[in-house]
Order: structure tokens, then C-alpha cells, then sequence
């Protein structure tokens, strides 16, 4: 609003100090009236598209202030911070929210953002029209301007001596060249402000969305959308468990089959022992002639020089 403000009040000016020099251009160049109201119509449909604008602008502002109220009331605490706060695009956000909320029913967000763009796009019907055919009503105006240059072209034809036929056809021309002139001019500012106005559109849009992400959707969201959001945590966390699970498990296998080695290693060497000790006991009693231990198999008998021992 600002740029608008300054840029239109820099052409006034500029306009306003060389007023004689277009003033003698334009009643110069005019054919009877008819550049009159060709140039008159082409300004006439800029101002029109430039008031919607204004229009528009001042409704983004207001949406914005209650995007704004909305969210300095949740971040306070308020227990209902959509309370008469006027009809604006967030309110009917918040009440579809609330409304799905109740009833259960998953919120598509996106299905949301798609509505209130169609519902906020309804809004520039005029301003996309006299974008399209603002240009095209130079061209309007030229072609009507140069028709009647022809016209007055046939008529010195017919009758050379009329001079007045020759002022009809420069008039048409450079009311031709006048029109066509303001269109560009007409169109260059339009076309700045209507992508500035988009601009506009695209923030507040953004806006809306971010407010209904973090400040809207986490107060109406369902009981069942929590409990699938805590099954799916829990299921998630399980899910680590369970790998870790498994890699004790394999850990404790892993030092079972070495504990197994060990055991048969171990069994191995007492076996080699037991063997070990008894050649040694066997070598003692049949080195140094011992009694057999008790419980044990005596030895066979010997017989020495004149009796019989029994070991």
C-alpha cells in the first residue's frame, strides 16, 4: 500500500507539472472526442482493477490481524482463543477442525489448504479480468482510431479539396498512438501491483497454514489419531528393543559355544590326567610292592624260591 501510495502520487506530480504539454498532446491529437473516451475508458478500467486491489489489500490486512490475535491468545493460554474473533478464512479453519475433531474423523490438511485457496482465488475474478484486457484495450483503442483515420482517408479521396478530411485522419492516427500509450502505461503499473497483491496472497496462505499446523490441529486432534500415534511410537520403540534383543541373544551364543570349548578342552585334559595318574599309581605299587587299595583287584600271585606270596 505504501509503494502504491508513493508511486501514484510520484506520477501525479510528474503529470501535474508537465500538465500543459500533455494537455496540448491530447487535445491535439483528438478526434472530435473519441480519444477522449477511448483514453478515458482505458484509464477508467485501471482505476476500477486498482481499487479492487486497494479492496484486496485491506482484506489480507484483516485476515492477517486475526491470524495474528489468533495466535498471541493461544500462546497466553486462553482457554478459547477463537472467541469473537470476526469471520475471516482462520475462523472457518477452526471451526472445520473443530468439527472433524469431534466427530472422530481425520484431518487432511491438505484437502483444507486446496479450499481456502479456491475460496481466496474467487476474490480476484475482476482483478485477473482487467489484468487480461488491459492491454488488449489499447489495442481496442488503436484499431477503432486507425478505422476512422481510414474513413477519413476514403472521404479526401473523394473529395480532395476537403481539408477537413486530412485533420480526420491525423487525428485517428495519433488518438491511435495516444491510446495505445496509455495502455502500456496503464499495464506496467497494473502488472506490479497484481504481483504484489499475489505476493500478498501467497504469505497470508502460508500463514494460515503454519497457524493451523502448530496452534489449531494439536488442540481437536481425535482420540483415535492419539492412540494410533502412541501405538505406532510404541511400536517403534519395541522394534528397537526387539534388535537389541537380538543382539544379546547373540552375543550369549556366541560366548555359549565358546564356554563349550572350553568345557571339552577342560574334559579333554582331565582325561589325559586321570590316565596320567593312574600309570603312575600302577609304576608305585609295582615299583615299591604295595598292598592293593582297598576295593581294588589284587595282582596276580608270584611264586617265589620256597612259597607262595600273595601280593
Amino acid at each position: 500500500m505504501v509503494q502504491m501510495l508513493v508511486l501514484l502520487s510520484g506520477l501525479t506530480a510528474l503529470f501535474w507539472y508537465f500538465r500543459e504539454p500533455v494537455s496540448r498532446f491530447f487535445a491535439s491529437t483528438q478526434s472530435g472526442s473519441l480519444g477522449l473516451i477511448l483514453n478515458g475508458g482505458i484509464l477508467l478500467l485501471f482505476l476500477l482493477g486498482l481499487g479492487r486491489i486497494v479492496w484486496l489489500f485491506f482484506s489480507f490486512a484483516a485476515e492477517q490481524r486475526v491470524i495474528n490475535r489468533f495466535v498471541q491468545r493461544v500462546r497466553e493460554g486462553v482457554a478459547n482463543p477463537a472467541y469473537r474473533l470476526p469471520d475471516s478464512l482462520l475462523m472457518r479453519r477452526h471451526e472445520a477442525v473443530k468439527w472433524l475433531g469431534e466427530r472422530g474423523e481425520t484431518v487432511d490438511q491438505g484437502m483444507l489448504a486446496q479450499t481456502a485457496a479456491a475460496r481466496l482465488g474467487s476474490r480476484f475474478t475482476l482483478v485477473r479480468f482487467i489484468h487480461n484486457i488491459l492491454i488488449l484495450s489499447g489495442v481496442f483503442g488503436t484499431i477503432i482510431s486507425l478505422s476512422v483515420a481510414l474513413v477519413g482517408a476514403a472521404g479526401l479521396l473523394e473529395a480532395p479539396e476537403h481539408l477537413d478530411h486530412m485533420a480526420v485522419i491525423i487525428g485517428g492516427m495519433a488518438t491511435a498512438l495516444s491510446t495505445t500509450m496509455t495502455a502500456i502505461i496503464c499495464y506496467a503499473l497494473y502488472a506490479y501491483f497484481h504481483l504484489r497483491l499475489q505476493d500478498a496472497r501467497i504469505r497470508l496462505l502460508a500463514g494460515l497454514e503454519e497457524c493451523t499446523s502448530l496452534y489449531i490441529l494439536p488442540q481437536f486432534r481425535s482420540v483415535e489419531s492419539n492412540l494410533m500415534h502412541d501405538v505406532a511410537t510404541l511400536a517403534a520403540r519395541l522394534t528397537v528393543a526387539a534388535e537389541r534383543v537380538t543382539q544379546v541373544q547373540d552375543r550369549f551364543l556366541q560366548a555359549g559355544e565358546r564356554l563349550q570349548l572350553a568345557v571339552d578342552d577342560l574334559q579333554h585334559q582331565i582325561g589325559r590326567s586321570g590316565a596320567d595318574i593312574r600309570s603312575i599309581r600302577d609304576a608305585l605299587h609295582e615299583g615299591f610292592r604295595l598292598p592293593p587299595a582297598a576295593g581294588g583287584v589284587a595282582p596276580a600271585a608270584r611264586t617265589e624260591p620256597g612259597r607262595e606270596v600273595l601280593r
